[in-house]
């Protein structure tokens, strides 16, 4: 077996991200903008609007990385962007011979580390961008999203109300909750690739990709019931507000057990596809399709 060699695997990685970034499946990303602004950014601007006041410029991401309903769509998306990931072929075949399984898996699982990042990254500029001039930057939550509800007590059901609950403005600074936000869908988004990489090794991707699936919306499902059993899942781990009560600084669960959560499940997953491919057999490829 050839040493692991980061200047390969990344070269590799490199490579075929550069492929998947000019692929025409991107196109999808300007529907999903689209989707977004209308769902979560208008309602915020409309709130705004009404109230004379601007929002805080991070808090209209802050708002899609915990909507119960987005959170269905994004996962969904970058699943259908990654769907032939990782690509085996024939010349893949050969590829993997000339640079080593490992540093062959290394490079997908960095080639994914870059996707999922991007992916997110292209929703935060579409999220901010539209802010730029009709928004504020600073640590501390708008008056739109903590007093709108008590200026206007006869909207306090209004969606662009409901985007950012308490649970969120009366426990974590804007900036933290950006950030945290932002990596535990990232992790979310690494584990739905995981599972497409781990089954594709063993030649079972169909049964992967309708995994994926089960887990995404499986998911959603356990959130909208608000039952217990929605922490088994990566959805319910990686919305923030979930975490807490409205009021109280005790969280309902401790982000440290969803930190814990959704590392152990990477590992596990990485782990697998180690031993995966050091068992791969690169008989009959076609397999690895279906």
């Amino acid at each position: 077996m050839k040493k692991l060699n980061f200047k390969q695997a990344f070269s590799c990685a490199r490579t075929e991200f550069v492929k998947w970034v000019c692929d025409a499946r991107m196109m999808i990303l300007g529907v999903l903008l689209i989707f977004i602004y209308s769902f979560a950014i208008e309602p915020l601007l409309k709130n705004a609007e009404e109230m004379g006041e601007p929002l805080n410029i991070l808090e209209p991401f802050i708002a899609i990385a915990n909507s119960g309903a987005i959170l269905l769509i994004i996962p969904l998306v970058f699943l259908t962007l990654i769907a032939d990931f990782p690509k085996i072929d024939t010349n893949t075949v050969f590829y993997i011979i000339r640079v080593g399984r490992v540093n062959w898996l290394l490079g997908q699982i960095i080639k994914l580390v870059m996707m999922a990042l991007s992916y997110l990254a292209f929703i935060f500029a579409g999220a901010v961008i539209p802010m730029i001039g009709r928004g504020f930057w600073y640590n501390g939550w708008s008056n739109v999203a903590t007093q709108f509800a008590v200026r206007f007590p006869e909207k306090s059901g209004n969606f662009g109300v409901q985007l950012l609950p308490e649970n969120l403005y009366n426990q974590l600074t804007v900036f933290s909750a950006a950030i945290q936000s932002y990596l535990l869908v990232f992790a979310y988004l690494m584990i739905i690739g995981l599972l497409l990489l781990a089954f594709s090794l063993v030649k079972k991707k169909t049964m992967g990709f309708v995994l994926c699936g089960a887990v995404i919306s499986l998911g959603t499902a356990f959130c909208s019931i608000k039952t217990v059993l929605m922490w088994s899942m990566p959805m319910a781990n990686s919305i923030i507000w979930l975490h807490f009560t409205k009021y109280f600084r005790q969280p309902v669960v401790s982000l440290g057990f969803s930190i814990g959560y959704l590392c152990t499940f990477i590992a596990v997953l990485i782990v697998f596809c180690v031993a995966a491919i050091k068992k791969f057999n690169y008989d009959n490829v076609a397999e690895i399709a279906t």
